[in-house]
Parts: C-alpha cells; sequence; structure tokens
C-alpha cells in the first residue's frame, strides 16, 4: 500500500512538472511599444496570402504584454511570419519577413513612417525588422 501511495504521488509531481514547462516552451510574448492601444495583432505565416484572425482578443495598452501559444499561429511551426497591428486610430503597422521561434518575444514600436519588431530569442539574442506604416480605410 505504501509503495502505491508513494508510486501516485511521483507520478502527480511529474505531470505537474510537465505542465509547467509545456506552457512556457510553446509560448510567444508580444509587447506593445507604441504610443497608442493596439486593437488588432497579425501574425501570419509568409506563404499565407491574407493576414487572418487577430491573435489578441482584447486591446493591448502602450507598454502592456500578452502571451500566446505558438500553435495560435497555425500549423507551421517556427520560421518566417508577417506581423501587423492596427491601432486605436485605424493606423496599420506592418513588418515582412520575421523570423520567429518558440520563447520568442515580439516588441513592436514605430518611428515615423517606420513599423519597428524586435524579436528577442530565448537565449537573448535580438534581431529588428523594419516595416511600414500607413492610414488604414
Amino acid at each position: 500500500m505504501k509503495r502505491a501511495i508513494v508510486a501516485i504521488m511521483l507520478i502527480a509531481a511529474l505531470c505537474l512538472t510537465l505542465m509547467a514547462c509545456g506552457g512556457k516552451e510553446s509560448e510567444l510574448s508580444f509587447t506593445n511599444k507604441l504610443s497608442t492601444v493596439a486593437h488588432s495583432v497579425y501574425i501570419s505565416h509568409e506563404s499565407e496570402g491574407e493576414w487572418g484572425e487577430p491573435i489578441n482578443s482584447a486591446k493591448i495598452n502602450s507598454g502592456s504584454t500578452i502571451r500566446f501559444d505558438f500553435e495560435k499561429l497555425g500549423t507551421y511551426g517556427p520560421g518566417v511570419y508577417d506581423v501587423a497591428v492596427v491601432d486605436e486610430n485605424n493606423m496599420n503597422y506592418d513588418v515582412y519577413e520575421v523570423t520567429l521561434a518558440i520563447g520568442d518575444s515580439i516588441t513592436f514600436s514605430a518611428n515615423g513612417d517606420t513599423a519597428v519588431v524586435t524579436v528577442t530569442s530565448a537565449s537573448g539574442s535580438s534581431t529588428t525588422y523594419e516595416g511600414i506604416s500607413y492610414a488604414g480605410e
């Protein structure tokens, strides 16, 4: 009986450990560094011809971060993606050919007419990508 209890406790501890590790391993984070509220964030694989659905269901205030499961981007996995934001003023910010992998942190900002995405990998290295910003319809 004592062995069965110990075995059950070990299995439960292992399951909890695996669940805790699994969530972080498949996450991406997105930080809004625009001076405005982000209403929609789109991340689409470069092979797709359209943006699809936004990854966020709520507004993202300036300086705020959301986390989401990499699987939300589709079945492509790590690779090259296009990233876009539409803000509260209906400004569009598009950055193309951004390399993303599980565990990355995406920071989105703008400098005048230039949209800027900085991707920081889980290892700490950073890559910056530039795109365009324009008024929406």
